[in-house]
């Protein structure tokens, strides 16, 4: 199968006008912010319209115009909206409530689909991995060593 590369300012405002009209859309995760619950390439993400906001939520927001960003949020005040990326230790994103323009409605990961709204599995990563923010580098890295391999050069025997 041809895949064919569509920059994100064309891409996503379409994604965006198809869920507006009541489709749901499902796009392939690219970036490594949302790890460890999100994988580049390999998860599918299914987008809906926003029927309501909380923190925790995953969202398809337009941070400024024609820029869009995948995170979920942290913290929600005064019609403002602040977000961070799973992965991301640091910097975040504000923005108007307004400029959210879809809400993560289901993850398909190696062939299993996870519906938000009712998967104890994706509840718990939800309410318990913005929680640990303060010791998140740390579990980054232990992610990245025991679950994806990239073990420091340092770290390596050498023949």
């Amino acid at each position: 199968m041809q895949k064919l590369a569509v920059d994100n300012s064309i891409f996503l405002p379409q994604v965006v006008q198809l869920i507006e009209e009541g489709h749901q859309a499902t796009i392939v995760a690219r970036g490594n912010s949302m790890r460890p619950f999100i994988e580049d390439g390999r998860d599918k993400l299914v987008f809906g319209k926003v029927d309501r906001l909380a923190v925790g939520d995953v969202i398809l927001a337009e941070v400024t115009e024609g820029h869009f960003v995948c995170h979920r949020i942290e913290k929600m005040e005064n019609g403002v909206v602040t977000m961070r990326g799973d992965g991301n230790v640091k910097g975040t994103e504000i923005f108007p409530k307004e400029n959210v323009r879809a809400k993560l409605v289901q993850v398909v990961r190696k062939g299993k689909t996870y519906k938000l709204t009712t998967s104890r599995t994706w509840k718990c990563y939800s309410a318990i991995w913005p929680k640990l923010y303060p010791v998140r580098r740390w579990l980054l890295a232990l992610y990245r060593l025991l679950w994806l391999h990239q073990w420091p050069e340092r770290w390596k025997r050498t023949k």
